[in-house]
């Protein structure tokens, strides 16, 4: 009898400290700060096009530190066993280190440059190297998203280009300029075929178009102060004391580790269930935070019966193809948040430019003070900085700090997320989908209204704030625990032709534009609408998640005349 296999999910479970003291957190930041140091500079070695296929496994980033590690301490031990023999006067007939290992052993191993532990140093390897490859995998996907709004390109040309932005292999090979190295296997197959329905000159078209996408759009990581630091099961423990659960974490220091009392009791800490851990430094709240990815339970995968779609909004969070709609205040969250911000910083902006003069009248005196003067008029020019330093730090505590707005922001985010949770609930109890059909809005810029006039400005500050990645996340875990399947498909005019007869609205009205005009069909719900176009998408061959939405139009438009054409 064949055990069934249970589907799980990643789940992210917290844990805090009691409230910090102010040795604990000078402690923990100088452990904090070294930790990024060293991230800092294995980002600037590993983050380039060199290193691209590098990164997906972080043992070979590891294994090279490690043996470079292991030849400073090979020749640390040869000189000073030289210099040991050289003083008893025995070095004669032994043979002197040469330039490479004098060199060698004066230089510092990577933990030593920033006071961490090489733990610490292996740890910030493996962060660097999953936030690296984490990168590269986003860059694609923004890339193939230029890709399919480029209208200009070929059918096989884009297909070319969905595949390389998908294989790091062939992508580094271009941007190296040795694609003609490239050495397929049976994983890789579809790379020759694609790249031989091409001509010579429409390889060297994408080969160039390829290394300016990549040059245009690729980050540049660095992390000059870490705040989050990951930690192997050795580096921690739980300790049971008194009743009260103790973080134990490894300190910068050899052989030292320090206790961090807990919140609560904490279950996740046992052999069976230990592993990797992010600690993250919170200075404001003067608390160390926990996060341990477990795997938990779901529910298994349902019976592809019932179909839903799902039209994300501002003025209505949710709208269904069912006719219901759910987060109906949404709009009232975000635009007053934006409007917030609005009016923040437009009143900032008055304070920055003073700032900045007093900063400039300070150096200018500082310059000064720097020459020859009397006692007299040293001591007027440093009552004149004292003078100006004061007028800084009085702007920068109460009209530029940023202590009080973030603390806002965040507040205001946890509420829309609040209601984001509420909504996708209420949704999933009422609808029961077996299938969750939702549009894919990972657009790109060049589709966000331009900022010509104040209400697209205005509009643009209200996307800016919507919070789509985070209501898109929130989706796909509460329909996964749930075994609800989610597909994504093309957002492309859903909302801009009717469900009915397929002819272009004429009209939206009402104060968020939420009731269409038909020109055959009268009134209706756009919000609905959208949501049962977005269903009827998931079945559409013609329509693809990338086609770029300009032909999606025309095939639209194409569509309802040769419908009206039959009809006549």
């Amino acid at each position: 009898m064949t055990r069934k296999t249970k589907r799980t999910q990643t789940k992210t479970i917290r844990a805090y400290t009691v409230k910090l003291t102010d040795e604990e957190i000078k402690e923990l930041d100088e452990l904090f700060a070294g930790y990024g140091r060293c991230k800092d500079l294995l980002y600037a070695q590993l983050c380039g096009i060199n290193h691209m296929t590098d990164v997906k496994q972080w043992h070979g980033p590891r294994d090279r530190i490690r043996k470079h590690d292991g030849e400073i301490k090979k020749a640390r031990k040869a000189v000073k066993d030289w210099k040991k023999a050289y003083k008893k006067n025995k070095a004669h007939g032994l043979k002197s280190p040469d330039a490479r290992t004098v060199r060698l052993s004066k230089q510092k191993l990577l933990n030593e440059q920033f006071g961490i532990q090489g733990r610490h140093a292996t740890e910030a390897v493996k962060d660097v190297c999953m936030n690296l490859n984490s990168m590269w995998s986003n860059l694609g996907l923004k890339l193939k998203k230029q890709v399919q709004a480029n209208e200009i390109l070929a059918s096989a040309e884009r297909q070319y280009l969905n595949y390389v932005f998908t294989s790091p292999y062939y992508w580094q090979l271009i941007l190296q300029g040795r694609e003609n190295e490239a050495k397929p296997n049976e994983e890789d197959s579809q790379y020759p075929s694609l790249r031989a329905s091409l001509t010579k000159e429409q390889l060297r078209h994408c080969a160039g178009y390829i290394r300016r996408l990549t040059r245009k759009h690729k980050p540049y990581p660095h992390s000059s102060s870490a705040r989050c630091m990951l930690c192997d099961e050795i580096m921690w423990s739980v300790v049971e004391k008194d009743g009260s659960s103790y973080l134990e974490i490894m300190t910068a220091k050899r052989g030292k580790k320090k206790q961090f009392k807990l919140t609560g009791p904490y279950c996740y800490a046992n052999k069976k269930k230990r592993g990797d851990i992010q600690l993250i430094l919170d200075k404001n709240k003067k608390r160390l935070e926990v996060h341990r990815a477990i795997k938990s339970v779901v529910s298994n995968k349902r019976n592809l019966h019932k179909k839903l779609g799902m039209d994300k909004g501002m003025a209505t969070l949710i709208s269904c193809s069912s006719g219901q709609e759910y987060g109906a205040n949404f709009s009232k969250l975000v635009s007053a948040e934006a409007e917030r911000i609005n009016r923040r910083n437009t009143n900032r902006n008055k304070y920055i430019q003073p700032a900045k003069e007093l900063r400039r009248q300070r150096s200018n005196l500082q310059k000064k003070l720097a020459g020859t003067h009397s006692a007299k008029t040293n001591k007027r020019i440093r009552c004149q900085i004292g003078s100006i330093e004061r007028q800084i730090a009085h702007l920068e505590k109460h009209h530029l700090g940023n202590k009080l707005y973030r603390r806002q922001h965040e507040r205001k985010q946890s509420n829309m997320e609040r209601m984001m949770n509420v909504s996708i609930r209420q949704m999933l109890i009422t609808e029961e989908p077996d299938v969750l059909v939702k549009e894919d809005l990972s657009f790109t810029k060049e589709k966000l209204p331009r900022a010509s006039s104040r209400y697209e400005a205005k509009a643009r500050r209200k996307l800016s704030s919507w919070a789509k990645g985070t209501l898109n996340k929130r989706l796909e875990y509460l329909c996964a625990s749930q075994g609800i399947k989610t597909v994504d498909v093309n957002p492309a005019y859903t909302s801009q032709f009717c469900p009915r007869c397929g002819a272009h609205f004429t009209e939206r009205k009402g104060m968020h534009h939420e009731t269409a005009v038909c020109p055959n069909c009268g009134e209706m719900n756009a919000n609905t609408a959208a949501a049962v176009n977005i269903l009827r998408r998931m079945d559409d061959k013609e329509i693809t998640l990338y086609t770029p939405y300009r032909k999606v139009e025309k095939i639209l438009e194409d569509r309802y005349a040769n419908k009206q054409a039959v009809m006549a």
